[in-house]
């Protein structure tokens, strides 16, 4: 009866820890110029280390407000990681950028980082806009998938993630993430 209580003890703690069912790897990041000129520049960025943290910088070449500057997001996914995209339901239509920031980088991106330490890009938040211009430092960055929806496509997903100005592609960039069941 003991060890019974054990086990469901540890179950039960398994669930109150929050972790998703899932893992996400970093596998890839490339970055692209814009059709005419390229305001936004990932080429800094990359995967290091066998736990492929996001490290790296990227700069923003001017300030980008929400009457000039726009973000969208398509989504692929391969489920078995073989390089075989078919494009996904849940992409992100062309979106005013402030607004863009503060509902997918807030909750996809910003609970990996630490302002200061391992990122000087400023917090998002009701009051962000402009988007600043600037050099900015990713250092050593794991995906925090806690604020991640539970239900997400196994194997690769990509996010093509484009920015544009004047209607005009501006630069994005590629990401690419293994998500596998989580190892117990």
């Amino acid at each position: 009866m003991k060890w019974l209580v054990i086990i469901v003890l540890l179950q039960l703690l398994e669930k109150i820890k929050c972790e998703q069912s899932y893992e996400v790897t970093n596998e890839r990041l490339e970055p692209f110029e814009g059709d005419s000129q390229t305001l936004v520049l990932f080429d800094g960025l990359k995967t290091i280390g066998r736990e492929r943290a996001l490290n790296g910088s990227f700069k923003f070449l001017g300030e980008m407000n929400n009457d000039d500057f726009k973000v969208s997001v398509e989504l692929y996914s391969s489920p078995n990681g073989d390089g075989e995209f078919k494009r996904m339901v849940m992409d992100v239509p062309q979106t005013s950028i402030c607004e863009c920031f503060k509902k997918f980088y807030v909750q996809f991106v910003q609970p990996s980082l630490k302002t200061g330490e391992t990122t000087n890009f400023p917090v998002v938040d009701d009051d962000f806009c402009p988007v600043p211009e600037g050099d900015f430092y990713i250092k050593n960055v794991l995906l925090n998938t806690q604020d991640w929806p539970s239900q997400v496509p196994r194997g690769i997903v990509k996010a093509i993630i484009t920015f544009f100005s004047g209607g005009k592609n501006v630069g994005g960039l590629i990401v690419e993430v293994k998500i596998e069941d989580r190892q117990s």
